[in-house]
């Protein structure tokens, strides 16, 4: 295990060593503080569990703020779940007190030992909140962060008050102190609509948003199925590893990279109105404005008029997702736009990287949560440093993590009876000079990528087996898909040593 996280700890510390973080270029914009959202927020309750409808001991739960379920328009609540049940997970769906962000972790954490996978927080729910900050102040910010609801048996301490370097010991609600096994549990997701009334009614848009994730689940989008990985100027230098990436998922992925070409401009002209469903913008942001090199701007307020055709968003733009702040422009993307149905991005500065082992999985008929998790586990693996907590602890994702992007172009369709996908076995893993995979197919393809989305070896399925020779490969964390002659693919995470 040691071995393994050097080897871990070697490959990633360089990308975030050589990654321009994203931030906030505005010295005048300053993201809403922890006692200014706490201020307007309920007193918090014991907590109180109402079960609506499911039962216990399901998959996948749909917490609802107290009350909530009473503004859906009829029949749409029963449509969600049999929409997640006809993909195999059991639901039940609750509405609970607004209790501490501590008492809805322990109350996920009893039903992920009755066996929860997931859940959707929908409405205004408790948020836990987190503080990071350097020596020298410089970064030092306290953001919302969801991560604690995944990460059921991690250690998350609120030791100081203020940021640690501060040195004054204490607790302010805020946690501070990171430690122990930090892997994720389960995978969540957050729909919160009511700070959204400058832009439309919040029970509008809920109902509006419900009815449009059935319809997308039941008919999908006309081929080609493309999407768009647009890079501004600070990251051009890895623009073709991050579209290698997204083609996981999207073959068709467009790549915009060139520094004349990235703009406020053509972004709200061209790009958000353009033929994509899946769009990933690179660039320098707030919590409510994307601020392009050399401009415009580009404000929440324009995405709705844009008329985007996209349904899902990478947000690689700080504080972009901070869904605590009126207008957050992350849920803009994920609930308000005539075909929005999810969005990932980061609720501080930072952002995802090191895309592959979110995008390998929704490309072989994962959904946005699981993939979301996995990426978490990549990422996590041999603990969390200072710069991965940097870059992803305010990660979220907005929207129905149960979403399967890849669902149509698989031929994956909600049946009620479950979805069973062949899996990749790999013999053996850690792998030492051979790779042996098997997949349910007799003929096939085989392709082995590193973390970048580089193709490094290739191989053929014949009778259900591949074996690859790995002598000449680097010790590290591979990719290894297998595609058979129907078309059908998988993908697993594999290792490699030395």
């Amino acid at each position: 295990m040691i071995g393994l996280t050097l080897i871990f700890l070697v490959l990633t510390g360089g990308v975030y060593d050589e990654t321009p973080l994203t931030i906030n270029p505005d010295p005048t914009f300053v993201e809403g503080t922890y006692e200014e959202w706490i201020s307007g927020q309920p007193q918090y309750l014991p907590l109180i569990v109402t079960s609506i409808s499911g039962t216990d001991g399901a998959d996948f739960i749909l917490i609802f703020e107290e009350g909530l379920t009473d503004s859906l328009d009829a029949g749409l609540l029963d449509q969600w779940t049999a929409d997640i049940a006809s993909q195999g997970l059991s639901t039940e769906v609750i509405e609970v007190t607004y209790s501490t962000p501590q008492e809805m972790k322990a109350y996920l954490t009893d039903r992920y030992n009755d066996g929860l996978e997931g859940a959707v927080l929908v409405g205004n729910l408790p948020a836990p909140w987190s503080a990071l900050g350097e020596t020298d102040g410089k970064g030092s910010e306290t953001f919302p962060s969801d991560y604690f609801y995944m990460d059921l048996d991690g250690d998350w301490e609120d030791n100081w008050i203020g940021y640690p370097f501060l040195a004054v010991p204490g607790s302010d609600g805020i946690y501070d102190t990171f430690y122990g096994s930090l892997d994720p549990e389960i995978y969540v997701g957050r729909i919160k609509v009511d700070n959204l009334t400058a832009v439309g009614d919040p029970t509008e848009i809920l109902n509006d948003y419900l009815e449009r994730i059935h319809e997308w689940r039941l008919n999908g989008d006309p081929e080609p199925l493309n999407a768009l990985c647009y890079v501004d100027d600070d990251w051009i230098p890895w623009a073709s590893q991050y579209k290698a990436s997204m083609q996981y998922l999207y073959p068709n992925t467009e790549l915009v990279s060139n520094a004349s070409a990235t703009n406020g401009t053509d972004y709200l002209e061209n790009r958000l109105p353009g033929n994509y469903v899946w769009i990933s913008p690179f660039v320098h942001s707030s919590s409510s404005t994307h601020f392009w090199s050399p401009g415009p701007t580009t404000t929440y307020d324009e995405l709705i008029p844009a008329l985007p055709q996209a349904h899902f968003y990478n947000l690689f733009a700080c504080s972009n997702a901070r869904f605590t702040t009126i207008h957050s422009m992350g849920a803009v993307y994920a609930y308000c736009t005539a075909s929005s149905l999810a969005s990932v991005g980061s609720t501080k500065s930072g952002a995802m990287l090191q895309f592959t082992p979110f995008y390998s999985p929704l490309g072989s008929g994962s959904s946005l949560g699981e993939a979301y998790q996995d990426w978490w586990v990549y990422i996590s693996q041999g603990g969390l440093s200072p710069s991965e907590l940097s870059w992803h602890l305010g990660m979220v994702v907005l929207g129905d993590p149960t979403l399967m992007p890849a669902m149509h172009m698989l031929g994956i369709e909600g049946s009620g009876s479950g979805i069973s996908l062949p899996e990749i076995t790999v013999a053996g893993n850690p792998c030492y000079g051979s790779l042996s995979v098997s997949y349910p197919a007799d003929n096939g393809t085989l392709d082995l990528y590193d973390t970048s989305g580089r193709l490094v070896a290739t191989g053929n399925l014949e009778d259900s087996e591949c074996t690859l020779q790995v002598n000449s490969l680097n010790a590290g964390y591979y990719i290894v898909r297998v595609t058979s002659e129907d078309g059908a693919t998988a993908s697993a995470t594999v290792v490699i040593l030395k």
